[in-house]
């Protein structure tokens, strides 16, 4: 296994589990319950600044890699950076809705929610292509000299320690949260 590929799907595990956790929450507004809203903003602002950071400057790089190799796969790919630029606009615009609501602006209660479906479904429907679709076209298409080469490119400066206490923190949170639905409380 390439360790850019381990890295990338370790990303998408743990995002996989923040998406999880935003789903509980959102379901907990859904149906008329108080949210933990500083546990949405938290995964907000992780979807927010960790991917940019991190996670797509390496899959950039692969994909870059990739177009030279095997045009199929990146029509099958599609515009990978356009779709990370959605996802982000996404996850803004859900942000400000949740800002609004906080701030107590008159935001239906349905419309929160759908902005909040949408985010959730997309980021899934993301994460399952790259998994089913992307990486392994580049497992299949780039050679170990390509995979020596991206690991040379691959930024050297890791912000995941600046975002390993928020990921504690919200996992800590999902398991307070499933110890409390596995109580029946």
């Amino acid at each position: 296994m390439v360790e850019a590929l381990d890295l990338l799907r370790q990303d998408h595990g743990n995002m996989a589990a923040l998406l999880r956790m935003l789903d509980r929450q959102i379901g907990e507004f859904r149906d008329g319950r108080r949210p933990d809203y500083d546990v949405i903003a938290a995964i907000l602002d992780y979807f927010l600044s960790f991917p940019d950071a991190c996670h797509h400057p390496r899959e950039d790089l692969i994909f870059e890699r990739l177009r030279n190799r095997d045009l199929q796969a990146i029509e099958a790919i599609g515009d990978l950076q356009s779709e990370h630029r959605q996802l982000a606009a996404e996850a803004r615009e859900f942000l400000a809705a949740l800002r609004a609501v906080l701030e107590e602006a008159e935001i239906p209660r349905d419309a929160l929610y759908a902005r909040a479906r949408r985010f959730i479904d997309r980021q899934r429907l993301h994460i399952g292509m790259e998994e089913s679709t992307f990486f392994p076209a580049a497992e299949r298409s780039l050679t170990p000299a390509d995979w020596t080469e991206l690991e040379a490119l691959m930024p050297k400066t890791d912000v995941r320690e600046r975002f390993e206490p928020l990921r504690q923190m919200i996992l800590r949170w999902q398991a307070d949260d499933e110890a409390v639905a596995a109580s029946g409380d």
